[in-house]
């Protein structure tokens, strides 16, 4: 691995995606710093477009948003959390793929 832009962008986007996937379960629904980290990947996935497939992205979007807007609880809370760490458990895999030359 070359220590070049595209590399450290995206290993700062997996530590980002880490801590966010971490950070889920341990701070209040309503914090809004998950939806920053949500811009930075939505801005990587658009600069570079065939890196990822852009469903689990949105996805992932599309369940911070819920989580962060809507008044949810019990199990329609928790699989919303489940479905969000799942995309970005792709997010994590792919990104490794790009680094380490599988992909």
């Amino acid at each position: 691995m070359q220590p070049n832009t595209f590399n450290i962008t995206t290993l700062l986007l997996m530590v980002l995606t880490a801590t966010t996937i971490f950070m889920r379960y341990k701070i209040r629904m309503e914090n809004s710093w998950p939806l920053i980290f949500y811009i930075a990947l939505v801005a990587y996935t658009q600069k570079f477009d065939d890196i990822m497939n852009t469903v689990p992205v949105y996805l992932a979007l599309g369940c911070a948003l819920l989580l962060r807007f809507e008044f949810m609880s019990g199990w329609i809370l928790r699989f919303i959390m489940y479905l969000e760490s799942a995309a970005l458990g792709y997010v994590l895999i792919r990104c490794l793929q790009v680094l380490y030359g599988s992909g």
